[in-house]
This record gives structure tokens, C-alpha cells and sequence, in this order.
């Protein structure tokens, strides 16, 4: 998969330092995958959420850090060649802030 806007994630990484080494850890398993679907990153990261949001779009949290923060994307798939597929990184923040569900009507 493609990661698209890895220097997001390098400025998330010094923003919040306990987030930096889990980040290049997803960032590194992610470009090594061929996800066709949800199932795919299920297999990959079994504490994957897909959740829907207000505007009928989906995004794919990940947790970060053991459970500290989350990342929200958005996974384009690409079933039938799955190495194009891209994942684009929209968000990090804390699980306190990410409960809020404020960032919802933001995606």
C-alpha cells in the first residue's frame, strides 16, 4: 500500500513523541501490504475499526502506542491490483480527544 502524506505522520511523530516509534512501526507494516478490502487490514491489525461517518463515508482507525492515540485514514482499496492501493492519513490524536467524536463531522 502507499502511504499518502507520510510527512503528516512525521510531524504527528514530534508532536507527540510517545506516538513516533508505533508510528514508523504501522508506517513500515502498511507499505509492505496489498489490502483487497476491510478483512485484509482486519488480518493485518485485528484492533482496526472501521467506522462510518455522518457524511456516508468510511474511515479505518488504528490504534497507536498501545491504545493512546488513534489513527484515522482513509484506505482506497484496489481489489484488483492491491499494491496501488493508498492509505491516506487524516488524523491523530489522543483516545480522549478521539472519544469526543468531535473530529466526526471534520472527515
Amino acid at each position: 500500500m502507499r502511504v499518502i502524506k507520510v510527512l503528516t505522520l512525521d510531524a504527528y511523530a514530534k508532536v507527540h513523541s510517545r506516538a513516533a516509534s508505533s508510528l514508523k512501526i504501522w508506517r513500515t507494516v502498511v507499505k509492505a501490504v496489498a489490502w483487497r478490502n476491510f478483512n485484509d487490514v482486519r488480518a493485518t491489525f485485528a484492533s482496526a475499526d472501521k467506522v462510518r461517518l455522518p457524511s456516508g463515508r468510511s474511515v479505518f482507525i488504528f490504534n497507536i502506542a498501545g491504545n493512546e492515540f488513534r489513527l484515522i485514514t482513509a484506505i482506497h482499496f484496489t481489489p484488483k491490483n492491491p499494491k496501488q492501493g493508498r492509505v491516506y492519513v487524516r488524523e491523530l490524536m489522543t483516545h480522549a480527544e478521539y472519544d469526543k467524536n468531535e473530529w466526526k463531522e471534520k472527515h
